[in-house]
């Protein structure tokens, strides 16, 4: 019996070109901002939890363990545990000693701008680290 991996396996993608597939809408897709664009333009979930990204000239297709707009925690934890991990590390980096916040005009521990851009540098080199595993 196969042991069931405790992180996200590397997704299969396919892709449609817009010659063969002009458009989404007769198919029940909704466009939603969920998820990672990567380039793309517009992007779409399906009741089955089908995540397509659109492009110019393409369409490209993954299948979520769990969809964000009903468990968005399950979702980062089965299908975007990079994110987490990113998270955690963000918050550690910005804690900082306490310091003077001249926009608040008191002491502050927390840089809001040291966690924003820590997660988004972690979130996109831990999704690269992703792939490559």
């Amino acid at each position: 019996m196969e042991a069931e991996r405790s992180f996200a396996p590397i997704l299969m993608e396919i892709s449609i070109s817009k010659d063969v597939l002009p458009s989404l809408e007769i198919y029940g897709f909704t466009e939603t901002i969920l998820g990672d664009r990567k380039g793309s333009t517009k992007q779409y979930r399906s009741s089955s939890d089908l995540h397509v990204r659109e492009y110019h000239d393409k369409f490209v297709v993954h299948e979520d363990k769990v969809d964000p707009r009903i468990d968005p925690i399950g979702h980062l934890m089965k299908d975007s545990p990079e994110t987490l991990i990113a998270f955690g590390a963000a918050l550690l980096l910005s804690q900082n000693k306490r310091c003077f916040s001249s926009t608040q005009g008191k002491y502050s521990s927390f840089n809001p701008m040291v966690f924003v851009l820590s997660l988004l540098s972690l979130n996109k080199l831990l999704g690269i680290l992703k792939k490559l595993l």
